[in-house]
């Protein structure tokens, strides 16, 4: 591997490509470590030969190796995602397979071994030329995982509850199915492991599991192993599903051809041979028949009582759990029409500022966005994320409360009126204090009513100091000075972009929180400029010159003698300034 590695500067793209799959992926099946200056180096030469496949792959091998040497869980998921992201951006399959592949050894590591199972089964299912060594290795862990997790089943399930014979496949997965369907929630998810886990324990070739659609009066799948489709729905009533689906009855057809209820047509339109089936009811705590079992073409003769006993002893369960999963359905739509609702509350508050003042409309939407960019930085959940979205979006609600003849003063405010406007931080607390949505919207009216507080504790109303200050209040801090300083106002123009960077930079530990100001400064000028032109209908171009450069690096630049700045650092001055001072 390092005379390889060595070479790299002379290899092409190919050579690459052989060197990750045989060198790097022969560590990981054998366990081993790869050494991390090698894998950094290889990671290096993929990136300046912009062979951004090779890129992902290397990215992927450095997560592993990484977690393997201690890296948090989430640390690795994160550099995984990356990966992920440029395995799909360059539409390479090799790069999507070890990175799904390596997702999975990761889970497998974590003992999440249904996850790990399903992402290591999805690698195998992406097919590339060189797969035939790769899909020889991801079957070793695929059996490898799978026996173990046969024996965490077992060795999990009290003595008395496990037959003699337990070694027999469809017993086990009895046990396996009752316990995977039990937590899961998402219904395409929940279709697809009663599907296999019913294909493997009756020896089958497909099974469809159909859910029945009271309200359309329909039968309908998102799920049919073996046939290339994305939903089957037909009418509650017809074919053999329908007749099970009416009747109640359990249907064991030895030949398919011999039966009154078996429709030939199918099997002409696919070209596929329906030689036996097995078609049953599924049944929910009621007894009412929520949906239908059918499986076709047992592999070794014909279904069995037995298998007729198994399927009933797996559809009690399903039955409770697609139930389950269909009432969690219902909530989470109404949790989500909810949000929406909240959503279209918290816009009009947001638009009701606007609309005092033309000539500041958008600037809560800017705010917001400015602070989104930060959060990204910060890597802070979604729920932080939302909070302090909202928190923008009416960090100014208090200048309801503040006369027009101050808010809208086109000259420098007199001592009087700056106390009277400074006021309307109190009124955003006092107003948004009063609305009670959830436990979390506390949070919200602390964070918005905090945004001109200052790190050296002599901001306003509170007067709060450092970490005092919520998280969130210092993030807005440092987006509505940067926002107010680019944006015209009644009195003045926009500050030139230099002057308000260098605002922003001497804020530091006396305005602003310092680490919130550098994460700022690290947005790119392609984020910033997009946000700047939120309210018009500017497109912008130079994407790919923009995103080279942050803000911190266009500062450096500015205060640089034209005399020795690079052509790329003068067009991005040029390109900055342009759209930075666009008027439609």
């Amino acid at each position: 591997m390092t005379e390889i590695l060595q070479n790299l500067e002379k290899s092409n793209y190919k050579e690459m490509k052989i060197f990750l799959i045989n060198s790097f992926f022969d560590c990981i099946c054998k366990d081993k470590f790869l050494k991390q200056q090698e894998l950094n180096s290889a990671h290096k030469k993929a990136i300046a030969t912009k062979d951004f496949d090779l890129v992902s792959v290397a990215m992927s091998y450095l997560a592993i190796n990484n977690y393997r040497k201690g890296a948090r869980y989430y640390q690795t998921l994160s550099l995984l995602n990356d990966a992920k992201y440029l395995a799909n951006s360059s539409n390479s399959f090799l790069a999507q397979k070890i990175n799904v592949f390596i997702s999975g050894l990761i889970e497998y590591y974590e003992k999440n071994y249904n996850t790990a199972l399903n992402l290591i089964k999805a690698s195998l299912y992406i097919k590339i030329p060189e797969g035939n060594k790769l899909d020889e290795a991801i079957l070793k862990y695929k059996q490898k995982i799978e026996n173990e997790n046969r024996q965490k089943i077992i060795s999990s399930t009290p003595p008395s509850f496990i037959p003699n014979e337990i070694k027999d496949d469809a017993l086990l997965a009895l046990l396996q199915v009752g316990r995977t369907i039990a937590v899961e929630t998402n219904i395409d998810s929940l279709l697809t492991i009663i599907a296999q886990q019913i294909q493997q324990a009756l020896v089958a070739d497909r099974c469809t599991v159909f859910l029945l659609d009271d309200e359309h009066n329909e039968l309908w799948s998102k799920v049919a192993l073996g046939l290339e489709t994305k939903e089957l729905r037909f009418a509650a009533n017809k074919g053999l599903a329908g007749h099970v689906a009416m009747t109640g009855e359990t249907i064991n057809i030895k030949n398919a051809y011999e039966s009154e209820y078996f429709n030939k047509d199918i099997d002409l339109q696919t070209g596929y041979k329906t030689k036996n089936i097995l078609c049953m009811p599924i049944r929910n705590l009621s007894h009412q028949i929520v949906g239908v079992f059918q499986v076709l073409n047992k592999f070794e003769g014909d279904f069995t009582q037995k298998d007729e006993d198994l399927l009933i002893a797996i559809g009690s369960s399903a039955g409770i759990a697609l139930e389950n999963a269909n009432l969690f359905n219902k909530q989470k739509k109404l949790i989500e029409e909810q949000k929406k609702l909240f959503s279209s509350f918290i816009d009009t508050l947001a638009a009701s500022i606007d609309a005092r003042d033309k000539i500041t409309a958008g600037h809560s939407k800017r705010v917001t966005l400015y602070a989104e960019l930060i959060c990204e930085k910060y890597k802070l959940s979604n729920e932080e994320k939302e909070i302090i979205k909202n928190a923008s979006l009416l960090h100014d609600i208090g200048k309801i409360g503040i006369k027009d003849s101050v808010l809208q003063k086109e000259g420098k405010l007199t001592p009087k009126e700056y106390e009277h406007i400074k006021e309307h931080a109190r009124l955003t607390h006092n107003i948004l204090s009063k609305v009670y949505i959830s436990k979390n919207f506390e949070d919200v009216a602390e964070i918005a009513s905090s945004h001109h507080e200052k790190f050296d504790g002599t901001g306003y109303y509170r007067g709060l100091k450092g970490e005092n200050i919520p998280l969130g209040g210092r993030i807005l801090a440092v987006c509505d000075v940067f926002d107010a300083i680019t944006s015209k106002r009644h009195y003045r123009d926009k500050m030139k972009i230099k002057d308000a960077l260098k605002i922003m930079l001497e804020g530091k530990n006396t305005h602003f929180d310092e680490n919130i100001v550098n994460a700022f400064m690290n947005i790119s000028t392609y984020d910033i400029l997009n946000v700047i032109l939120s309210n018009s209908n500017c497109n912008l171009s130079n994407e790919i010159l923009l995103k080279q450069f942050n803000l911190n690096e266009l500062y450096d630049i500015l205060l640089k003698d034209r005399m020795v700045i690079t052509e790329d650092e003068l067009r991005l001055i040029e390109t900055f300034d342009k759209y930075y001072h666009y008027t439609a």
